[in-house]
């Protein structure tokens, strides 16, 4: 059954998509060549049926608009479950994929001329192309078919299982808020200046800054200077967490109830900070400014939300330490972003200690397409898909020419399994997305303002900087998930900020959207039509973007990395009774992100899941696959000290034992039963009184005297009676 997803707004035509009338269920025409006056297309029904399937016919623009209706949509097909497993590299798959492309590659690039798409031409060229390969022509016509048929997609050169035989079958309130009794505000209570845009919702702001408050602004961002590089920005909102809370508390808790506007500008702020600060040497040094180049006014263009999303990554400015008594230096981590160009909103953030590699890359993109809500929950993070909506795929990245990106591995995911469409950049030309570049700054300058330990402000070139780095290094103690935390509450707060460039974007102010990434984002989603999208669905690249792994199957159970996951569906129960008991090595695919769940890749029906099991989730809890693998050594070091220790004691008392006697001791005498209970009761009342730093009493000794000779009930009837006079007594002392 072939599963169909339609798009909301009327998109940019590519190839890819597919024409659906809801009125002739099984029938989309997909798309393979678009031209200026008009596009090839094929008729597609479902995956068994590629087989049969048609060359590509010529529809002019009026042919296709004649065949679009009010019950007709277009969008997207679901690839089948048979080719949403992505080739192992090295594998006897992807060599018969390369080995099958590499027949029809000639004939594909042929076919961007819309002359050879033509009956006679296109079948002329398959069969000069299969002569000379040696390969039947049928065979060469189906493949090419199949290519087309599932998107112009490598991955559809997989052979499919024989299908069935062909058969025939044709905010707004119209009031106006009026002063009270009509009287005119008392001016004088006014303070200068310009008045708030939000005096008519929060009321005017009366506020007047007195020379107390301005010796607090220059007092606060001083402060703020000796301990490091900081902006205006930042010891702003500091002077009105700290220093005006103090001065003004009711003011300042109006301000945080919304019932007043922000009684102390950034604009005011800085005119008091810029007429009044004289800063020595070493202060201003660590004074940061916005530089702004308006020479240089390129465009960045992009037609909406979705389209372009600008990746980059960067070695994070702070050290991950181990707490032990002698801390050793975890590392350094890399940090990835991925941006959208047209809102400014971050689509992924994702911190690793493992070498930039697309394995990297790959886990960025996971996290950009998948529940925020499930994933960073195990790492004891809360961020939600409302604070931060989950990302549409893409049709183009743009990323740098680093080798994480242009690796092998990276063009053939992320181009040819993906369709996503790549486009880095020229050498030496930073500027070409500059937004990711400028959000890296901006992130860094917040971690170094945000106060977490191991953070860093500038890079060390110079003494000041060095110093600044070795004296984080020194005081970092933190694990990758609380790193990862703070990361993901400034990049929270980026998304939810007022941007300068959102500003300019006349459309959100016609429609009355507050210009921050998230709302430009998820509005434009919805309402801005003629975008470029990818041809794939959420759930396909999910399943591509998986990592690879190996894992074993070991008593019925499957072990990957010494823990135990249990079948939790019933392809990995039927799985797990058709494999050997003891199997050493097996295909395993999972989100080293969220490694509580893994699936076993399957082109015949459902993938079988694995789920791990609830002693290994609550012991790996908060742990991610990549810190765990960079703790390996401290975990290594802590216990081969502490198995010398422990070993080191017990070798040290057994050589300080004294050298036994050769006389042999006095056999012990046996005493009758009366006198063996009366020594028993002094040996236990002795212990008690050491237990207890007690002195020993006469009443101890009457007891354990006039409890000889007595039965069991009768003595543990005194017993009893004497532990209740023990209880009043101290009751009695309260």
């Amino acid at each position: 059954m072939t599963d169909f997803r339609a798009l909301p707004n009327q998109p940019t035509l590519h190839v890819g998509l597919a024409l659906h009338d809801s009125e002739r269920p099984g029938r989309y025409l997909r798309l393979t060549h678009i031209f200026e006056d008009g596009v090839y297309a094929m008729w597609v029904g479902t995956p068994e049926e590629a087989r049969y399937a048609k060359r590509p016919i010529f529809y002019s623009w009026n042919q296709l608009s004649a065949l679009t209706s009010p019950t007709s949509k277009w969008g997207r097909i679901v690839l089948p479950q048979q080719l949403s497993v992505p080739a192992e590299s090295g594998s006897s798959q992807a060599g018969k994929i390369q080995s099958a492309w590499v027949q029809i590659a000639p004939v594909i690039q042929a076919f961007e001329n819309r002359t050879n798409l033509s009956r006679h031409h296109f079948t002329a060229l398959i069969r000069e192309r299969a002569l000379s390969i040696d390969v039947a022509e049928k065979t060469l016509h189906r493949l090419i078919l199949r290519y087309y048929y599932f998107g112009s997609t490598k991955i559809a050169l997989v052979a499919l299982p024989r299908g069935p035989k062909r058969t025939t079958r044709g905010r707004e309130e119209s009031g106006e808020k009026d002063h009270a009794n009509g009287e005119i505000p008392d001016k004088a209570n006014n303070r200068r200046g310009r008045k708030t845009i939000l005096s008519d919702e929060l009321g005017p702001n009366n506020f007047v800054v007195t020379p107390d408050d301005v010796d607090d602004m220059l007092r606060c961002y001083k402060q703020l200077l000796r301990k490091g590089p900081t902006n205006k920005t930042t010891a702003h909102e500091t002077y009105l967490s700290t220093f005006f809370q103090k001065s003004h508390p009711d003011t300042y808790r109006q301000y945080i109830k919304k019932q007043i506007s922000e009684p102390v500008t950034y604009r005011q702020f800085c005119y008091y900070i810029n007429g009044e600060l004289q800063l020595t040497e070493d202060l201003a040094r660590n004074e940061r400014r916005l530089r702004r180049d308006p020479a240089n006014t390129n465009s960045l263009v992009s037609a909406g939300p979705g389209e372009i999303y600008e990746i980059d990554s960067t070695g994070g400015r702070l050290y991950l330490v181990s707490s032990e008594k002698n801390p050793v230096v975890v590392g350094k981590p890399t940090i990835y972003f991925l941006i959208d160009r047209w809102s400014r909103f971050v689509v992924s953030a994702y911190i690793s200690l493992r070498a930039p590699s697309y394995e990297e890359v790959r886990n960025t993109l996971l996290i950009a397409f998948t529940s925020r809500e499930k994933r960073f929950s195990r790492l004891g993070i809360e961020v939600s898909d409302n604070q931060w909506p989950i990302g549409c795929i893409p049709a183009v990245i743009c990323p740098d020419r680093g080798s994480d990106f242009m690796s092998g591995s990276m063009l053939q995911s992320v181009v040819d399994d993906l369709r996503i469409d790549l486009t880095p950049l020229p050498p030496l030309c930073p500027d070409g997305k500059a937004i990711v570049e400028r959000l890296i700054r901006t992130i860094k300058q917040r971690m170094a303002a945000s106060g977490m330990k191991g953070v860093y402000a500038d890079r060390p070139l110079d003494p000041q900087s060095r110093r600044a780095a070795r004296k984080a290094e020194a005081a970092a103690v933190h694990t990758l998930a609380d790193a990862y935390r703070a990361l993901i509450e400034i990049v929270k707060d980026y998304n939810n900020r007022p941007h300068q460039a959102l500003k300019r974007r006349k459309i959100l102010t016609q429609h009355g959207i507050e210009p921050t990434p998230k709302n430009a984002y998820v509005w434009g989603l919805e309402n801005i039509t003629g975008l470029r999208s990818a041809p794939y669905t959420e759930e396909d690249y999910y399943r591509l973007l998986l990592n690879s792994d190996k894992a074993s199957i070991s008593g019925g159970v499957l072990r990957y990395k010494t823990r135990a996951y249990h079948p939790s569906n019933e392809a990995a129960i039927d799985y797990i009774r058709r494999s050997p008991r003891n199997r050493p090595s097996l295909d395993i695919r999972l989100d080293k992100t969220q490694p509580a769940v893994i699936m076993i890749a399957s082109r015949h029906g459902e993938w079988p899941c694995f789920v791990m099991g609830a002693g290994d989730a609550r012991d790996s809890e908060g742990i991610s696959i990549d810190e765990e693998e960079a703790f390996a050594a401290v975990n290594a070091r802590l216990w081969a000290r502490s198995d010398h220790e422990s070993r080191r004691v017990r070798v040290a008392a057994k050589a300080a034992k004294p050298v036994n006697n050769r006389h042999k001791s006095a056999h012990a005498e046996r005493l009758p039963n009366v006198d063996m209970q009366r020594a028993r009761y002094q040996e236990t009342a002795k212990l008690k009184n050491k237990l207890h730093a007690q002195t020993h009493t006469e009443f101890e000794e009457h007891t354990a005297s006039a409890s000889v000779g007595k039965s069991w009930s009768e003595v543990e009837r005194e017993e009893k009676a004497r532990l209740v006079e023990l209880v009043k007594l101290n009751r009695s002392k309260r």
